[in-house]
């Protein structure tokens, strides 16, 4: 039986969470982030991919949400129901531990910006011992608020967001004031571009340039979808639907806003070389000093509200899967203040392990967010998959006029061509790594199964004898150096 929650969030509750767990630490490093590979003309046509690619993602998820609104349990339903249990599982323990990925990244760039204050210089780039000591500690107080409840996070993620905007929302207006055309066009289609850690200029075309840029930017929109996970907590259907929509066009102006106006304050090799977070670089360079440490601030704040959505939403995600069968009944157990206490456990000690990793080998951030990325685009890919199938069948819209089944469809195939071009993007490695994740999480499908009274079906033992080969070849890659990540 599904363990349901009293607790219902709004319309209000559930936009917060898809900003608050959109904008985070990417925002900040974006500019950086972008310009480390691509020029002017390589970061609009990343961004314009990805832009049409997240809002046809979220006209799927508000389209399924509305049409099909038994299925209350946002992407893992919907891959549930295309693929059977294990397809469920799959899209979201792999996003749910993906998310946690992020959880680590978060931590190591947040005191990547305390380290920016010379006071706290011993932080350095967020991968010292005391930044992984301090991460550690904040880790845990912040999943012992996630323990009081969903409401008491949903209540901070809120006023985090609010705080975060606002500066935000400043270096916007700054932007737009000290903005250059003729920086903005001095490189404007160059295929030269600064590659910092050999400090040398390389050849990179247009088209290999736009590519570097789809994780970095995709990244930065990882969390809109945030709404459909928290589906079974809404007190409507229809708020999931509006909160995606609202979400996801405040968070583009934002994003569009910042990286493509820093392009007009400094050439792409000079941000490019910006100590994290970029954004703070770039404020000192129009106002003195006090802007840079008001976008570091302003980095902590929302990272730490960032945090409480995200680390909420990872553990949500695992607990999901549980409430639907996919996975041992001990993840989706409440405790009194109805949050997931089990799969915290697992999310946070998994984010704990990652942040020890960055220490050892002092590196972290970017490929981090690349990797948890990577995980997030399987379930895309599974609910777009879903979308175009319920399309063809006609599911949902009995009701509905003809015209609403065409849209439904261009959403459908434009998001299922989209994550399936990130998908074989982000390359074979993050595939091979996804796979060691999800071979991490066969106990808890096994037990599932198990305590249904069933066995692993002959597909089952197919698909996990897959993931294992890819998840041996992946670790045999890293070990041997064979698998590079970068």
């Amino acid at each position: 039986m599904k363990q349901d929650v009293k607790n219902k969030v709004g319309l209000g509750g559930l936009t917060g969470l898809i900003i608050g767990g959109t904008i985070g630490s990417g925002i900040f490093a974006l500019p950086a982030t972008l310009t480390a590979g691509a020029n002017p003309a390589g970061i609009l046509i990343g961004w314009a991919i990805v832009a049409v690619g997240m809002f046809s993602l979220a006209g799927v998820y508000r389209n399924l949400t509305l049409q099909q609104p038994d299925i209350d349990d946002g992407i893992y339903g919907w891959s549930k129901h295309l693929f059977g249990d294990l397809g469920g599982f799959i899209a979201n323990y792999g996003h749910g531990i993906g998310d946690a990925v992020g959880d680590a990244s978060y931590l190591t760039v947040v005191f990547s910006a305390f380290g920016g204050f010379g006071i706290f210089s011993f932080f350095g780039n967020g991968t010292t011992w005391p930044s992984i000591i301090a991460a550690s500690v904040l880790l845990w107080i912040i999943t012992g608020l996630v323990l009081r409840g969903i409401h008491a996070s949903t209540a901070m993620n809120n006023i985090t967001t609010i705080a975060k905007v606002i500066p935000i929302t400043l270096f916007i207006i700054l932007a737009i004031v000290n903005f250059s055309p003729h920086i903005f066009m001095s490189h404007f289609a160059s295929t030269q571009v600064f590659n910092v850690a050999s400090h040398s200029w390389i050849h990179t075309s247009i088209f290999n340039q736009s590519k570097t840029v789809l994780l970095s930017a995709m990244w930065t929109l990882i969390g809109i979808e945030s709404g459909t996970i928290f589906a079974t907590r809404a007190k409507k259907l229809k708020d999931v639907a509006k909160a995606t929509n609202i979400g996801a066009i405040f968070v583009i102006i934002l994003l569009l806003g910042t990286s493509v106006l820093s392009l007009g304050l400094l050439v792409p090799s000079k941000i490019s070389a910006l100590h994290d977070p970029s954004l703070a670089g770039l404020m000192s360079h129009m106002v003195g000093n006090w802007g840079g440490w008001l976008i570091n601030i302003c980095l902590i704040i929302s990272v730490l509200g960032a945090l409480v959505a995200w680390i909420t939403l990872c553990s949500e995600e695992l607990r999901v899967a549980s409430r639907g069968g996919s996975a041992t009944k001990w993840l989706s157990k409440l405790n009194q203040n109805e949050a997931p206490q089990n799969a915290l456990l697992v999310t946070s000690s998994l984010t704990q392990f990652l942040l020890i990793v960055a220490g050892l080998y002092s590196a972290g951030y970017v490929v981090l967010l690349k990797f948890s990325t990577s995980l997030a685009i399987v379930p895309y890919f599974f609910a777009s998959l879903y979308a175009i199938k319920s399309v063809v069948n006609g599911t949902g819209f009995s009701d509905k006029p003809v015209h609403s089944r065409i849209s439904s469809a261009i959403f459908a195939i434009l998001a299922t061509a989209f994550t399936l071009f990130m998908i074989f993007g982000a390359g074979l490695q993050y595939l091979l790594l996804g796979a060691i994740i999800w071979m991490t999480g066969f106990w808890f499908y096994y037990q599932g199964k198990k305590e249904k009274g069933q066995h692993l079906s002959k597909t089952d033992w197919i698909c996990w004898a897959a993931i294992a080969l890819m998840a041996v070849s992946g670790l045999v890659g890293l070990l041997t150096g064979a698998l590079q990540l970068q």
